[in-house]
């Protein structure tokens, strides 16, 4: 964001996003870092939930790379979530390719959500590592599961070069409210990041929260930023949020 001119995304982000548009196959190049690729891919998943081709793409680059394989218990409850009752082949399938990188109790998890065939089960949006998509909540409450609470806390006393790779950090691990509050914080004292904005964008689309989006674009405006076009995109996109 700038008082000049509309950003876009970084050329880091717009190299994996255009490169891993172009990949037909589902299986991800070799040649892709695949830290950076699944980001990517989850990003992907956030804005189009219901690609199938990146959900499969994501955890098949989880199984090929110990980079990311730990965010496979994540990436197939973001498969199952948006399947539901759908999908039973591919569900077993992608599972049981991923079962070598699961726990046992992981398997019995997503094994279990498979026999019950049930749409609504109030530990499906239980969050697990690597998740984009689930609410966190588990019969009511916002709890982390024991894996991702000590990767949580691992992640609190990482040593981070700046603001947006803590930020992401928080993201890997679900902790979706923490990053958001870094990065409004960071925007505010440097509205002309370019990946700050991309990053904070990427979550109000994804939390659907558009009374903190309303509120923090008065505050950037306020400060005399005039704010890019895809800014004021997601600003009138955001009034259909909710219904």
């Amino acid at each position: 964001m700038t008082t000049k001119s509309s950003l876009f995304p970084s050329s880091s982000q717009m190299s994996y996003s255009f490169g891993l548009a172009s990949e037909r196959g589902i299986e991800i190049d070799q040649g892709y870092d695949p830290v950076s690729a699944w980001r990517a891919l989850s990003h992907h998943v956030v804005r189009y939930p219901r690609d199938l081709r990146a959900h499969a793409q994501r955890i098949l680059l989880g199984h090929h790379n110990n980079d990311v394989s730990s965010f496979l218990p994540g990436s197939l409850q973001d498969l199952f979530l948006i399947l539901e009752n759908n999908g039973y082949a591919l569900r077993k399938n992608l599972l049981d390719l991923s079962k070598q990188h699961l726990t046992e109790k992981e398997v019995r998890f997503f094994t279990q959500w498979i026999k019950q065939n049930a749409k609504s089960d109030k530990t499906h949006h239980c969050w697990r590592t690597g998740s984009v998509l689930s609410t966190g909540s588990c019969g009511g409450e916002s709890l982390l599961d024991e894996q991702a609470q000590q990767q949580s806390e691992e992640s609190n006393t990482a040593a981070y070069t700046n603001v947006l790779e803590e930020a992401r950090a928080c993201l890997d691990y679900g902790q979706l409210d923490v990053a958001q509050q870094l990065l409004e914080d960071e925007i505010l004292k440097s509205p002309q990041s370019e990946e700050i904005e991309q990053e904070l964008l990427t979550i109000y689309r994804h939390s659907r929260n558009k009374d903190q989006l309303i509120a923090l674009s008065k505050k950037l405006v306020a400060q005399g930023v005039t704010l890019s076009e895809e800014w004021i995109e997601c600003q009138q996109n955001s009034t259909t949020w909710g219904k």
